[in-house]
């Protein structure tokens, strides 16, 4: 008796199409949560007016 377990064609391409759509939502909201969130003035600007640097006094 032979079987034949073989997918048909039409289930491996819808399988291969939502995992496209799936690693590219996954990567897209990824990147979406990697993105700097800046709420007001720049971090950068802030530390930097935030920062007192003064050398010791060298006697």
């Amino acid at each position: 008796m032979k079987t034949n377990f073989a997918t048909p064609t039409k289930a491996r391409f819808a399988a291969f199409v939502l995992a496209l759509v799936t690693s590219t939502t996954v990567l897209g909201a990824t990147v979406f949560a990697m993105q700097p969130r800046y709420e007001g003035a720049s971090p950068q600007l802030i530390a930097l007016e935030r920062v007192v640097v003064s050398a010791p006094a060298v006697n």
